[in-house]
């Protein structure tokens, strides 16, 4: 790939994520717009310290998903650069990676359809992924690179590598393991090669260290992430399966994706006609992660950034086959012409206009995470006692901010919640035996622990107001408020 183009690329990668920087500064401020994006922070800010895998310093704990993204994050406190710059920078890096291995999937089908990979700049979903402070574009671009490599005519090391380090991003890309070794089975000369083994073993190894790690930080196998959210919603699994499939599909739909929709299902046709079985596994393996998580984990908020991943391969078949559908259009009379340019012109201009309602979306994301988690953690921090016991939800920008001793409710520090996580009567219990003197959290999310406790802060409620939600509270606890009493 040519110089200028990587360039062009890179300028075009810091145009589209800037844009959603300058209207979140425009709009009140700049931030993450998720509250986990600060637990990747304090956990990557303590391991820089030589705290060692801790969330509280000293206290080792399970609760960062991604490692491989958080020792990323952790780089930029040993160069003592910005952490927020630094994970923007990370983000923008990972975005242009991801065009440029786009580019050169489409290049190897035609040299000038390269330039259709710049619909993953300006796709919302990873453009919003980008800036996010999460390793969300992470995995992103290793599907992506995953997917290039296994179509090079010379299939190598890169993809063993990759989803070596995959599993330390998340553990569902383990799933790739399914097109990588449909593509290596294709390729019999590639699969007997002795490197290629090595890194057979070395995907194994990674695989080993990874369940050993998460042993010693949590006591579990995974982290304790992949527990607790499980637990907390598994209210939804009650919801009919058919409806939590299109549930996950419908993320593919929201912006120019949409457009792809015919051109992934006539390239499945085609690649099932030809026994494209490269193809059809990746087709799979996209419709496998959208029933994993309507299966186990079946949520979309964040605007899907669970399923981001797989959006990747839905854009990449799904520009294969619409530029397949879109020659055949051109060669009919006058209505298939029209058709076809009123189709492409169309999709150009929904992949604009979303891109451009991303960005409002993206500021008022960070606008609620900054009024609601960030606010408040800096008038913990500067208001309640400095030896306060407090249990929160959500706990990153408490943990990063404030020097309290935290006790998580959502159990991603404090796994042996988990069990009864859903249950306000046991957390009530709990909180009383682990000493709590504050309760911070929203409201609605627990109606019953709140009842009748006394308010010392409440958060700003403009940014909650269109959601009927209330505003994020700092409650005494009422075994401190009862104490409290008793002494006056």
């Amino acid at each position: 790939m040519k110089t200028h183009r990587i360039l062009i690329l890179l300028g075009l990668a810091t145009l589209a994520s800037g844009a959603y920087l300058c209207v979140s500064s425009i709009n009140d401020r700049i931030g993450f717009p998720l509250d986990d994006a600060w637990i990747h922070q304090t956990y990557a800010r303590n391991f820089a310290r030589g705290e060692g895998w801790a969330f509280e310093a000293g206290e080792i704990s399970g609760g960062a998903t991604a490692p491989l993204w958080t020792l990323f994050l952790s780089i930029g406190y040993l160069l003592r650069i910005n952490p927020i710059f630094w994970a923007f920078l990370l983000g923008v890096g990972f975005l242009w990676g991801v065009s440029i291995f786009a580019f050169k999937v489409f290049e190897q089908n035609k040299s000038s359809w390269g330039w259709l990979g710049l619909f993953f700049l300006f796709e919302w979903h990873f453009v919003w992924a980008s800036v996010s402070g999460m390793e969300t574009i992470l995995a992103i671009f290793t599907v992506v690179a995953v997917f290039y490599f296994l179509r090079t005519s010379k299939l190598g090391w890169q993809p063993s590598l990759l989803l070596a380090t995959a599993v330390w991003i998340r553990p569902d890309l383990l799933t790739l393991f399914l097109p990588m070794a449909v593509g290596f089975l294709l390729r019999r000369d590639a699969l007997f090669q002795k490197r290629n083994f090595f890194f057979f073993l070395l995907i194994v190894f990674s695989l080993v260290a990874y369940l050993f790690f998460n042993q010693s930080v949590s006591g579990a196998w995974f982290p304790t992430t992949f527990y607790a959210k499980q637990a907390e919603y598994a209210q939804l699994r009650q919801l009919p399966l058919v409806y939590r499939l299109w549930q996950q599909f419908s993320v593919s739909l929201v912006g120019g994706g949409v457009f792809l929709l015919g051109g992934f299902l006539y390239r499945t046709y085609q690649s099932w006609k030809d026994k494209d079985w490269l193809t059809l596994s990746w087709m799979g393996w996209y419709l496998m992660m959208l029933t994993i998580y309507a299966v186990r984990l079946p949520v979309t908020y964040q605007h899907g950034r669970y399923i981001m991943p797989a959006l990747g391969v839905y854009a990449l078949i799904g520009v294969e086959g619409s530029i397949l559908v879109y020659r055949w259009l051109l060669r009919q009379q006058k209505w298939g012409w029209v058709l076809a340019k009123a189709g492409f012109f169309s999709w150009l201009m929904i992949t604009v206009a979303f891109w451009g309602l991303g960005g409002r979306a993206f500021a008022k994301d960070v606008y609620l995470i900054e009024t609601q988690m960030v606010e408040t953690a800096k008038w913990a921090e500067q208001n309640l006692p400095t030896h306060s016991r407090i249990a929160v939800h959500d706990i990153g920008a408490i943990g990063y901010f404030t020097s309290h001793d935290i006790l998580d409710l959502a159990g991603l520090i404090n796994p042996e919640v988990i069990p009864f996580i859903r249950d306000e009567s046991q957390l009530a219990e709990y909180l009383d035996e682990q000493q709590v003197d504050y309760l911070i959290c929203f409201p609605t999310w627990y109606p019953t622990l709140t009842k009748g406790l006394t308010v010392i802060y409440t958060a700003d409620d403009a940014a909650l107001r269109e959601y009927n939600e209330l505003p994020m509270t700092i409650y005494r606890w009422r075994l401190n408020n009862f104490i409290s009493l008793w002494i006056e």
